[in-house]
């Protein structure tokens, strides 16, 4: 048969040499692996029959080491031995504790470290290499009691188990009293054991002691109670005498045997033997009912470590989208400012300055678009050319401030005359360019016109200086005769200034184009 596998794992080059000898000297082969990772990783093409790992390590800990393990590879949560320098940190007892765990603590102890692996490992024979010695002493001193037949108040002497080697490095609580630890040795309540220094409560003295309770714990340890001292007396007296002192402590010949009721001797021995196997049948039980706690107990942690990263990264997208936000925000709050710039540069491009109405440039575009679009609708657009009558002696009567303020007065005066979706712009100095869409035909240009004239005569303008009449002559012309943009405002501008020379104040309309000779 090949010889056992294990897997060692310590990020501590020492420890891993050290564990190597130990374990190839005994007959193992072993490989070693200095991060939990690396671990795991190895473990997905290679099998083994055991795996010591560190409790602390850089990076993976022993116990995420395990948790992990327990999930990807179950089938080795029961082959771990932990190896640790700090059982007395209550995080660690407790996980170990709570799993029933096999554990080596530094500095290790080769026995102890052999017995660990042979109770996961078994009874399969491993490669003895050559010259090997005969293992040495392990600590353990006591002597296979012998059943002989004595007299019934006689007791068997044996002799006494001193409760140091592995023993004392599992040792959780000592005082002058009693002493409390984890063992794999087979103590029984009644047994009287030497406790050796420095776990007495005094220096340099072994203390008798009396085992006064053993609680079966898994994995074939137990946890014992003893008294030392005068509390041992004490415990000793109260178990003297007892029905378990007397089943534990007595054997008795075979005469004497006879001269009690079999029947009833029968009866006990059964009622124990049942009582022992219900005990273990709920042991294991409850063992199980532990395990399977312990495992939704590491299932429900494993769950909240992922929910806390997952709410680490989301925290951390939170605080990444906020920057992203804020970002987006600056840069939202610059388009804006970039973009009311840019408008208000194409406004002062398109529109004048002093009346807000669309300036030459942009109201001859306009032009050129409603002309298009009337000559794909088959409709009519109408254009009027206005000019406020005597404008240059209202600058030279009243100047130039005056004079402005009837260009404002006069453009808001034909803006509210016209249709929201007409347009209306200044041509000139004091010429004015209204393009009407959509016109049904001439009257109706006309009477758009004369609504315009009437609004801006309706009343003088008011000025700081003076109280000024105005008065707007204008002229009409219809695409439905001049279909291009020269055309239709040569004809207008002509319209305009019949009306100028037939006294002011009035609308004219433009005269049909003649026709061309063939």
């Amino acid at each position: 048969m090949e010889a056992a596998r294990i897997l060692v794992i310590d990020d501590d080059d020492l420890t891993l040499t050290i564990l190597r000898k130990m374990l190839e000297a005994d007959g193992y082969e072993v490989e070693v692996c200095s991060s939990g990772s690396d671990a795991l990783a190895r473990l997905l093409h290679c099998s083994f029959d055991a795996v010591l790992c560190d409790m602390w390590m850089t990076g993976m800990n022993g116990k995420d080491f395990y948790l992990q393990l327990k999930q990807g590879f179950p089938e080795y949560q029961r082959r771990v031995v932990f190896i640790t320098g700090d059982i007395a940190s209550e995080a660690t007892w407790e996980f170990i504790d709570e799993r029933h765990l096999p554990y080596v603590i530094k500095p290790i102890s080769r026995p102890l470290l052999r017995r660990k692996v042979v109770e996961i490992v078994g009874d399969r024979p491993v490669r003895a290499p050559k010259g090997a010695a005969k293992p040495t002493w392990d600590g353990v001193n006591r002597r296979r009691h012998r059943r002989v037949a004595i007299s019934a108040s006689a007791r068997v002497r044996r002799k006494k188990w001193e409760v140091a080697g592995p023993d004392t490095a599992n040792v959780v609580n000592a005082s002058r009293g009693g002493i409390f630890f984890v063992s794999d040795r087979e103590y029984r309540v009644g047994m009287e054991v030497l406790v050796a220094y420095p776990f007495t409560g005094y220096d340099d003295v072994d203390q008798d002691g009396y085992v006064v309770r053993v609680e079966e714990l898994s994995d074939g340890k137990r946890g014992v109670a003893i008294a030392i001292g005068e509390e041992a007396l004490s415990a000793q007296a109260a178990f003297a005498g007892s029905e378990e002192d007397v089943r534990r402590h007595h054997i008795m010949t075979p005469a004497e045997a006879s001269s009690f009721p079999l029947a009833g001797a029968a009866a006990r021995l059964g009622y124990e033997e049942q009582e022992t196997h219900r005990r273990e049948e709920e042991l294991i039980e409850l063992k199980l009912t532990h395990d399977k706690v312990i495992d939704q107990r590491d299932r429900l942690a494993t769950e909240e470590a992922n929910l806390r990263k997952k709410l680490e990264e989301l925290e951390a997208a939170k605080a990444s989208m906020s920057q992203m936000v804020d970002g987006l925000q600056t840069q939202m709050e610059s388009l804006n400012q970039e973009r009311e710039q840019f408008e208000e540069v194409r406004h002062r491009a398109t529109h004048d300055a002093l009346t807000g109405l669309w300036n030459r440039g942009a109201i001859l575009d306009v032009l050129k678009r409603e002309l298009l679009r009337a000559q794909r609708e088959s409709t009519f657009v109408g254009v009027l050319l206005g000019d406020l009558d005597h404008f240059k002696n209202v600058n030279d009567t009243h100047g130039h401030l005056a004079g402005d303020a009837v260009l404002r007065e006069s453009s808001q005066r034909i803006s509210g005359a016209v249709r929201s979706y007409d347009a209306v712009g200044r041509y000139g100095g004091e010429e004015f360019l209204i393009i009407l869409s959509s016109c049904e035909d001439d009257i109706d240009m006309v009477k758009q016109a004369e609504r315009v004239r009437s609004q801006v005569c309706a009343s003088p303008v008011q000025t700081t200086e003076a109280e000024i009449q105005i008065t707007l002559s204008l002229g009409v012309a219809s695409s439905s005769e001049y279909q291009e943009v020269e055309e239709i405002l040569r004809a207008a501008d002509a319209a305009m200034y019949r009306a100028k020379r037939a006294g002011r104040n009035r609308v004219e309309v433009a005269a049909a184009p003649e026709p061309q000779n063939a």
